[in-house]
């Protein structure tokens, strides 16, 4: 039931996620922030079981984190990727969770970057990603409105859209949408749809 819609623009990368966690037909909470920082400008957005998602997230958080104070050398958002790939297939071999994860992050020498990686451990790079079930109806959107190198603005107006689509056309009604930035400057919130 989780909904992450992201891409990636000339200089920044922009997300909107939904901010409930349901369990069955009931709302548990309506202002969790699924956004959680694994390095200088590098985010996780985690969907999934909640247990799965806590202990995952935090095991690599620690683990980046760790790493990059053992050789002194913050990791690239495509090392984080792969890290997070690896972890995950092994994760599937002895305990497997059950976690979709979506990484942004800027970099000073390759810009924005985004990947997704699912619960078997695949690993793509994209330039627009949806998960969730919302996936069946933003992704036809996405397809025929998304430019590369767009600017902030249209970026915000094409996630609006999105979430307009999924206000009308979605059975469940997600109570709002957290909107994120993240550039050269770190990340910063627009506000809540």
């Amino acid at each position: 039931m989780d909904t992450v819609i992201s891409l990636i623009g000339r200089n920044f990368g922009i997300l909107a996620i939904d901010t409930i966690s349901p369990r069955s037909i009931f709302i548990m909470k309506k202002d969790l922030n699924k956004c959680v920082e694994i390095g200088k400008n590098k985010y996780l957005i985690v969907s999934g079981l909640p247990g799965d998602v806590s202990q995952f997230t935090d095991f690599i958080q620690k683990s980046v984190q760790l790493n990059s104070l053992k050789t002194g050398i913050p990791f690239s958002t495509h090392s984080v990727a792969n890290f997070v790939r690896k972890e995950l297939s092994e994760c599937l071999r002895k305990n497997p969770v059950k976690v979709n994860l979506t990484i942004l992050g800027f970099d000073d020498s390759i810009g924005p970057s985004l990947y997704f990686i699912d619960y078997l451990g695949n690993l793509q790079r994209m330039n627009y990603c949806v998960q969730g079930h919302a996936s069946l109806l933003v992704f036809s959107l996405l397809d025929r409105h998304f430019k590369k190198e767009m600017d902030i603005k249209p970026a915000i107006g094409l996630l609006v859209k999105c979430i307009g689509v999924l206000k009308n056309r979605f059975l469940i009604n997600q109570v709002g949408f957290l909107i994120k930035i993240i550039d050269s400057k770190g990340c910063r919130s627009v506000g809540i749809l």
